[in-house]
């Protein structure tokens, strides 16, 4: 069972969903996919070289072999874990699928027989395009007023890039619209025009804007409704002020979560933020491996660790993370901004942990999003555990071919 070819398909979507086909010589197929880059399929295509021709069942030892030839690219960090982390999943489902197994079955067994879904909802206004440098797009493929506006073309955390004002009726209607859909879990972005520092290189919040995040966290549990739980994101925009100011601004709420307030660099501040802030924390989608993991679940920062399967540097990583944070008394909730094949291989992943919260899904808004695979994915809220062999979904070629982003590869000329 050797590596034959490893190909990439792009689905242009509110972000690039880049799909993976890894096929052996006898003709397994796994599917992965990686969180979005720039330049991430010529990254992918210069690790499937060095791999045809490697034993498909040696996970670990392929991937080590990857990790070690992109050392010099990226050894703790970077883009190049992107890649390798869809690799990894890749070889996981073709091993699943060769044996016949869910990928849970392989892990060692499942804790949830369903996994919950949380509905990340952004600042209310609904759907946001973001090409792999966060440059505000216009999907091909959606109405103009379905977009949240922005200056296409601008980088997101630009000062004014995004131009939509907080519209708290529309929040509690987002809120409203997502239960409906059996979704009892939700998140919202705080860093919305209002919030949002103001001048170019600035962490710091406007000055009295925190009774705006309160009014925002009010609008939106007005919306929900009795029993449904809330987290809100900040995405690593602001300094260690900004962030006391907000988690005051949203401690009168029992949240979930208070999501990666300051910059993902900033582990002490991180540590000591986790000290005097009054509302529980939650973060690590830009970390990569479980060393960077760490410090933050030994000094019990994170209430909630956040991981992204699609960049973590795979599953061997993704599950220290988990052990380690269960060691300390901490939840996990994976981030989560994949398309069907990523979701349904975090769901697996996420399956066979004892303290798994909640798993994100960020694409209520794509038309498309169950259209890629042949079989349900999402329903009322959850994700099921069957025994369907590996990631437990096909996806449909024809859907993916029609939803395939211009200028990049689909699932290209075999690798010999």
């Amino acid at each position: 069972m050797k590596v034959r070819s490893l190909t990439t398909a792009v689905v242009e979507a509110n972000f690039d969903w880049t799909i993976l086909r890894l096929e052996t010589d006898d003709g397994q197929v796994g599917w992965g996919e990686s969180f979005f880059a720039p330049g991430l399929t010529r990254i992918v295509e210069q690790m499937a070289e060095l791999i045809v021709g490697d034993d498909a069942r040696q996970v670990s030892a392929v991937i080590s072999r990857l990790r070690a030839a992109t050392s010099g690219a990226g050894s703790v960090g970077g883009i190049v874990h992107n890649a390798l982390s869809g690799i990894d999943a890749a070889l996981w489902d073709a091993n699943a699928r060769a044996l016949g197994v869910p990928l849970w079955r392989m892990l060692g067994g499942r804790f949830q027989d369903s996994v919950r879904v949380y509905a990340d909802c952004h600042g209310g206004a609904g759907l946001m395009g973001l090409g792999p440098m966060l440059d505000i797009r216009r999907p091909r493929w959606v109405a103009e007023n379905d977009v949240a506006a922005g200056e296409v073309g601008r980088s997101l955390f630009d000062p004014g890039a995004e131009t939509e004002p907080v519209d708290l009726e529309l929040l509690a209607r987002r809120a409203a619209e997502a239960v409906e859909k059996g979704f009892d879990a939700l998140k919202f972005d705080l860093d919305v025009p209002g919030l949002v520092p103001l001048r170019p290189g600035s962490r710091t919040m406007p000055t009295g804007a925190e009774s705006l995040a309160h009014d925002m966290a009010d609008a939106i549990r007005d919306g929900a409704g009795p029993g449904i739980e809330l987290a809100f994101d900040l995405h690593w925009r602001y300094d260690f002020g900004s962030a006391v100011r907000l988690a005051q601004a949203v401690s009168h709420l029992p949240i979930l979560w208070l999501e990666d307030p300051l910059p993902p660099e900033n582990l002490q501040g991180l540590i000591s933020l986790a000290q005097v802030a009054s509302a529980p924390l939650g973060g690590g989608e830009n970390l990569v491996g479980y060393r960077a993991f760490e410090p933050l679940i030994s000094a019990g920062s994170l209430s909630v660790v956040t991981p992204d399967l699609g960049k973590v540097g795979g599953v061997a990583e993704a599950r220290r993370i988990a052990e380690a944070a269960d060691a300390r008394g901490l939840t996990i909730a994976p981030h989560n901004i994949a398309g069907p094949i990523g979701t349904a291989f975090a769901a697996q992943v996420s399956s066979t942990w004892p303290n798994f919260l909640a798993l994100e899904y960020h694409a209520q808004d794509v038309p498309f999003f169950g259209e890629l695979v042949t079989t349900p994915l999402i329903v009322d809220g959850a994700i099921e555990m069957t025994e369907r062999p590996g990631i437990g979904v096909e996806p449909d070629l024809d859907v993916v071919r029609r939803w395939a982003k211009p200028g990049e590869p689909f699932f290209g000329v075999e690798i010999v």
